[in-house]
């Protein structure tokens, strides 16, 4: 890991000890000290579930373009890429490629078809994430809260920005071939030997699959039984999201509702997106306490409950993808070294 990316984490547990200071150490500790374990159990399960229904949508996807991986293998490739996505700032975009890599070596698929199934995963994470934005803004608004009224509206064109040049990208062969070379200088930054063992090889690909991820692209939008099972997967883990936080506040004797928990959600999911910061660890943090506090949660549970969610959606999602990643480079080696021996032989 590079010094620049150690000093940004760094950075980032300053933000959040500085966060745990400022609502009170003590407070703090006071709260976290009468947790309630079953709820506590509830949000971890809800986690899960969430992660499930990706699964079972990505799946979807694949089916629908006639590729076939284990289940195991699809919610294996998620957790890797959330690992990568959680260590790459800004938009995130190192984990897809990881996805694209792990399931094409662990299917029948190919490249092309295969990243189209992941950018057609990340559209239909979208419109569950937009609708929510647009009724956070109208809650806030009715709330009569100005300064978030302005910035779920500032927030709502950011994303409706983002979302135009997504498809603007992968609707043309050659934008969509600059965002993979994008991917890879990012993976290059991430694992540089790894990369340039296989770059020539990853040109290739890239140069003879996007026109397969076009194809592949087409054809499910065209799908629209998968797309709309697949829509109802993407509205459920949204809803196991919100319950999964809605637990951790009932965990720490303070209930709070949904409309609260919504708002906040789309907030982080925005600093997430531009945040330099890998992950938007402490950032986020921050944000998410200060947005609690102004729809008038209590700084001390507000803080307490901001921690033990982003523990459950963020550092152990990235503790639990960092040993699936050194466990499939250790397969890579294996399987070279047995490709390499059966050459030998021969």
């Amino acid at each position: 890991m590079d010094r620049r990316k150690v000093g940004f984490i760094a950075f980032g547990l300053l933000v959040i000890v500085l966060l745990i200071w400022w609502a009170g150490i003590r407070e703090v500790l006071k709260v976290v000290m009468s947790a309630r374990l079953n709820y506590l159990l509830l949000a971890f399960l809800m986690y899960l579930i969430g992660v499930v229904l990706w699964g079972l949508r990505w799946r979807i996807l694949l089916e629908s373009l006639d590729i076939h991986a284990a289940f195991k293998h699809t919610i294996n490739a998620i957790l890797i890429g959330v690992f990568f996505n959680n260590i790459t700032p800004g938009a995130r975009g190192g984990g897809e490629a990881v996805r694209m890599y792990y399931i094409s070596k662990r299917s029948d698929g190919t490249y092309g078809p295969v990243f189209a199934t992941v950018a057609a995963d990340r559209i239909l994470d979208l419109i569950p994430v937009i609708t929510m934005l647009f009724l956070s803004t109208v809650y806030v608004y009715r709330l009569g809260s100005r300064s978030l009224t302005v910035a779920l509206l500032t927030l709502n064109g950011l994303l409706a920005f983002l979302v135009i040049i997504s498809l603007v990208i992968a609707l043309n062969e050659r934008r969509t071939k600059k965002l993979l070379y994008w991917l890879l200088r990012i993976a290059r930054r991430i694992m540089p030997k790894t990369v340039k063992r296989y770059e020539d090889k990853l040109i290739t690909v890239i140069e003879t699959s996007v026109p397969q991820f076009q194809e592949g692209l087409r054809l499910l939008m065209k799908n629209k039984g998968a797309f709309l099972l697949a829509l109802l997967c993407s509205f459920s883990f949204w809803g196991m999201v919100l319950l999964r936080t809605y637990f951790v506040f009932m965990s720490i004797n303070y209930p709070t509702s949904i409309d609260k928990i919504m708002v906040v959600t789309m907030v982080s999911i925005v600093v997430g997106l531009v945040s330099i910061v890998p992950g938007g660890a402490g950032l986020i943090e921050a944000m998410n306490s200060g947005t609690y506090v102004l729809l008038g949660i209590d700084k001390n549970f507000a803080v307490t409950a901001t921690l033990i969610d982003r523990l459950i959606s963020y550092w152990i999602p990235t503790f639990l993808g960092g040993a699936l990643t050194t466990h499939f480079g250790v397969r890579v080696r294996k399987e070279k070294k047995s490709l390499t021996g059966e050459k030998g032989r021969n």
